[in-house]
């Protein structure tokens, strides 16, 4: 039996008119997101419109971990250059502006240990930088003189998490853990959180410098 001609009209009719519905409510609300601000992040910049390559010179280190000048050297210009703002260029000569910071210190501190022996369980690191962006002109865009990002990482093999993607990006496994010392595992901890310290002060340089309003 064919259906009824008149109630096929009526459920097109009543389907188009709540598809049309749809397309007026999702376009009030972008309009009101746009008047509120809102906005996705690397898809602006509050950078001048003619600062569009970004030079970041090897990274001062004022602390005692001689490796970390390079991961956030790197971490810095992967920051900048993921979201296609600007483009990170190979000297001050091509750039438009210059991002120079240094690292001023990374302290160890114990978070938690045992009440019976003081044996650290977990550690804290704490990581200061200092950052400013300055057109080639001289002009400064952007400055931050003390910077702090802080990460916890486990001392003790009961206490690492193994499931984490800090632990899953490490050269390790669960089954290595009870062939390190305590001493071992505690700096190859320290090593992936410096890693993950750089790369949180390189993408907060980057929110606070190009998209503080993100």
């Amino acid at each position: 039996m064919f259906p009824n001609i008149g109630n096929v009209l009526i459920l097109t009719r009543r389907s188009k008119g709540r598809e049309d519905k749809m397309k007026r409510l999702l376009f009030v609300t972008c309009l009101v997101l746009w008047g509120c601000g809102y906005t996705f992040q690397g898809s602006g910049s509050v950078l001048p419109s003619d600062v569009k390559r970004v030079y970041v010179p090897f990274v001062e280190n004022n602390s005692s971990e001689p490796g970390l000048a390079t991961v956030m050297t790197e971490a810095l210009r992967d920051s900048f250059e993921r979201y296609g703002v600007v483009r990170i260029v190979d000297s001050a000569a091509q750039a438009d502006a210059v991002l120079r910071a240094k690292i001023l210190s990374v302290k160890s501190d114990t978070q938690t240990s045992t009440s019976n022996t003081d044996t650290a369980l977990q550690n804290q690191l704490v990581l200061r930088l200092a950052a400013e962006l300055r057109r080639t002109s001289g002009a400064v865009l952007w400055r931050n003189s003390d910077m702090q990002v802080a990460k916890t990482y486990g001392a003790q093999s009961g206490v690492v998490v193994t499931t984490s993607a800090a632990f899953a990006s490490s050269n390790l496994d669960a089954a290595d853990l009870g062939a390190l010392d305590t001493r071992e595992l505690s700096r190859g901890q320290q090593q992936e959180a410096l890693s993950e310290l750089a790369e949180d002060a390189a993408q907060d340089v980057y929110d606070r410098a190009v998209a503080p309003d993100f």
